[in-house]
């Protein structure tokens, strides 16, 4: 377990939230417009502020009037929260050594401003790494950070203690909601192939740059062939021409090879997905909406213990659903039930209802969960 406390305060239907002992590979699960999205789009929000600046993550997220949450108390309502607690090394040096347990909090103060008022706060094992207050100077290692070293108020002074690992698992929360219909499309020669965007649609180019890595590329089609049955091949292919890179997939039982846009919707779905799992940072949290789209439950299953495998304390992955063949296919364990209550979004652990492993055995977790036995989280 990396990360043993979460909480988030005044964003969209999440007035304050807070989950304790989460597992790398966790399900977020509960009906439309509860907020499992919000929570998503909140870590985001995170990332993007630690890497850009709050100016790029406001604008990212429509600006202050579509961020704050309406159910927060009116006297906090330019006041957004965030607080991380979880164990890591201290340096990449120290990976596999014993870790270190860190806390890391952030205020944004006035945020309904351009230039909000930034705190921040990081320790480890007790001891300070980072003081930044409201009106006061940076203080790093005990140490106040002389006025002449170049720092924008703007940015996350956790820039400033690059190589840590904390730092790139907070700038590297990558959320993914799938488009399969823009991922079929050819893409551009200025493609970013370094990392499969958030939407899917630089697939061929971030494929053009596995296909490289010969063990990932038999992985990917080892678990396509099992995802998609009578998938044999997928290459990629420059136009010249046209300066883009296009997807070209081969079926068995046939000689020529044809274009992304004439296999399924389900079918590069799953590819994406494939992709984001096993093309991973060194540290990083996942985050992937509803993967269950377009695919068969078998499927389901097979790319939910994928996902599994590949998730780490140090690389963890979440994801969101109302499907039942998600449920199914999970631990009590793993399953975080999501609602609604008075606008308000609510998250509880479905292990914490006082049923075990064994309980739920004879029906399975989907009909415990879809009999409301777990109080909470189902898909209507």
């Amino acid at each position: 377990m990396t990360i043993h406390r979460l909480k988030i305060t005044n964003y969209k239907s999440i007035d304050s939230l807070e989950l304790k002992g989460l597992t790398p590979f966790s399900v977020f699960a509960g009906p439309n417009g509860s907020g499992k999205s919000n929570f998503f789009d909140a870590l985001e929000f995170i990332s993007l502020f630690i890497r850009n600046g709050i100016e790029a993550a406001l604008r990212a997220h429509g600006g202050f009037a579509n961020i704050h949450s309406e159910k927060y108390p009116d006297e906090h309502s330019g006041k957004f929260g965030f607080e991380i607690e979880c164990d890591l090394p201290e340096t990449r040096q120290t990976d596999g050594e014993k870790l270190s347990r860190f806390h890391y909090s952030l205020t944004l103060h006035d945020f309904y401003q351009e230039s909000p008022e930034i705190e921040e706060h990081m320790s480890g094992n007790g001891a300070s790494f980072l003081t930044r207050k409201k009106g006061d100077n940076l203080v790093i290692g005990g140490k106040e950070v002389e006025p002449s070293v170049r720092f924008s108020s703007a940015y996350s002074a956790l820039l400033l203690l690059r190589g840590t690992p904390l730092l790139e698992l907070l700038q590297n929360m990558g959320l993914y909601r799938i488009d399969p219909i823009g991922a079929k499309a050819p893409d551009r020669s200025d493609s970013d192939p370094t990392k499969l965007d958030k939407k899917g649609h630089n697939l061929a180019s971030v494929l053009g740059r596995l296909e490289q890595d010969e063990p990932i590329r038999e992985l990917i089609m080892d678990w396509m062939e099992l995802v998609v049955p009578g998938v044999e091949d997928i290459r990629t292919e420059q136009q010249p021409l046209e300066s883009r890179t296009a997807l070209l997939f081969k079926e068995q039982g046939t000689e020529r090879r044809f274009p992304a846009r004439m296999v399924s919707d389900g079918t590069i779905y799953a590819l994406s997905l494939l992709v984001a799992v096993l093309d991973l940072p060194y540290y990083g949290l996942t985050l992937i909406e509803e993967p269950e789209r377009g695919l068969h439950p078998a499927a389901i299953r097979e790319l939910i213990d994928l996902i599994r495998e590949q998730a780490t304390p140090r690389n963890p992955i979440w994801l969101t659903t109302h499907s039942e063949s998600v449920v199914r296919a999970l631990g009590l364990e793993e399953l975080i039930l999501v609602d609604k209550v008075d606008g308000r979004t609510r998250m509880k652990r479905a292990d914490s209802v006082g049923l075990t492993q064994a309980d739920i055995a004879p029906l399975g977790l989907d009909k415990i969960w879809l009999s409301n036995l777990l109080d909470g989280g189902l898909p209507w």
